[in-house]
């Protein structure tokens, strides 16, 4: 077992309408100390290298790798290993792993640990997409508490002496919550944090997350925390600490295409004030920088294909978006896409 336990001493006192609000900002994890309280989530299809950098840069504590199969590991799939590397600009990171198989997971988390010596190993319980539940992995386990048993004892005993975190739904449905239930076995079997994105597998992304799922998983369990969902400003992260009492929060589908988000929650809870809100031309230089790890990391042909969903995303909110999106949407080179943001600022200017 590893020693797990929110750094008490690291404290910060806002006072805000009032009254003096108490913010733990730091969470240990075995060595793993981090200041600041939001960490970005495994995103499928986006959470790749560059914008865990891009995450990291802006302040996020902590990234995630995208969901990696642990059968494609044992197997010493190009494609699936391809996935797990990661730069020093990245960390800290989890690497996040699925499957239903026991003794795969935890041949999978032994290599893990052994060849690419993440900060933490992620298992995925919470994955409500059909080609991964249908295989019995992701949020499909919360159905056959023996096996989330087993599959947790032996991550934790391939992973040896990286920490093992846990990411789960509040169950496979709406009438048959069991995060609780899984929060006590997490912690039975040696897991050292459990993330609650709070909804159901049938809810999917649906719906208004229910924070009190959070709040009493909380309560239930010694070990950390990270409540998960509907956070997509700093005030939301304001009243997801102060609702629930969780140690971080995981944020989502709110950082795609605005990594800006991390900076803006830290600065929110350091001082209690709102940040000022990028201007376009912050954006756009994001999605420019962005782009440019990209094609480093991929090539050009490959990393401009790829990029073209993040300048969708970037360009969210644009005055005259509706017109610029589908030319984003075809650039081939960062030349195409330096054309189109340039005469964008071009038209933009005479507004």
């Amino acid at each position: 077992m590893h020693e797990v336990s929110v750094d008490a001493p690291v404290m910060l006192q806002i006072l805000v309408a009032g009254y003096r609000l108490n913010y733990i900002i730091g969470m240990r994890i075995g060595n793993l100390n981090r200041p600041h309280p939001a960490i970005l989530a495994p995103l499928a299809g986006v959470s790749n290298g560059p914008f865990r950098a891009l995450a990291i840069n802006a302040g996020a504590a902590m990234t995630f790798t995208e969901m990696v199969s642990s059968e494609g590991i044992i197997r010493n799939q190009k494609r699936t290993l391809s996935m797990m590397k990661f730069g020093s600009n990245e960390q800290p990171i989890a690497v996040q792993l699925f499957g239903a198989n026991p003794d795969v997971m935890g041949r999978a988390a032994e290599i893990t640990a052994k060849q690419f010596s993440p900060d933490l190993i992620d298992i995925n319980f919470g994955c409500p997409a059909r080609k991964v539940v249908r295989k019995n992995g992701g949020a499909a386990v919360l159905k056959d508490l023996q096996l989330t048993r087993d599959i947790i004892t032996a991550t934790v005993e391939g992973a040896r002496s990286t920490p093992v975190s846990i990411k789960i739904r509040t169950g496979w449905d709406e009438d048959n919550p069991v995060h609780i239930e899984v929060g006590h076995i997490a912690q039975d079997c040696g897991a050292e944090v459990i993330t609650l994105h709070a909804r159901s597998r049938s809810s999917g992304f649906s719906g208004k997350a229910d924070w009190s799922a959070i709040k009493a998983l909380k309560e239930a369990v010694d070990i950390a925390v990270i409540g998960n969902g509907d956070i997509a400003s700093p005030q939301d992260a304001r009243r997801m600490f102060e609702e629930t009492g969780c140690d971080a929060v995981m944020v989502g589908r709110a950082a795609m295409g605005n990594p800006f988000i991390f900076a803006q929650i830290n600065h929110y809870l350091e001082t209690g004030n709102l940040p000022d809100e990028p201007e376009i031309g912050d954006r756009i230089d994001m999605a420019r920088n962005h782009a440019r790890l990209v094609v480093q990391h991929f090539g050009e042909e490959r990393g401009m294909k790829m990029m073209r969903r993040y300048l969708g995303w970037y360009v969210k909110g644009f005055r005259g978006a509706s017109e610029l999106r589908p030319r984003l949407f075809q650039v081939a080179t960062l030349a195409d896409m330096e054309e189109e943001f340039s005469n964008y600022i071009s038209r933009a200017s005479q507004w």
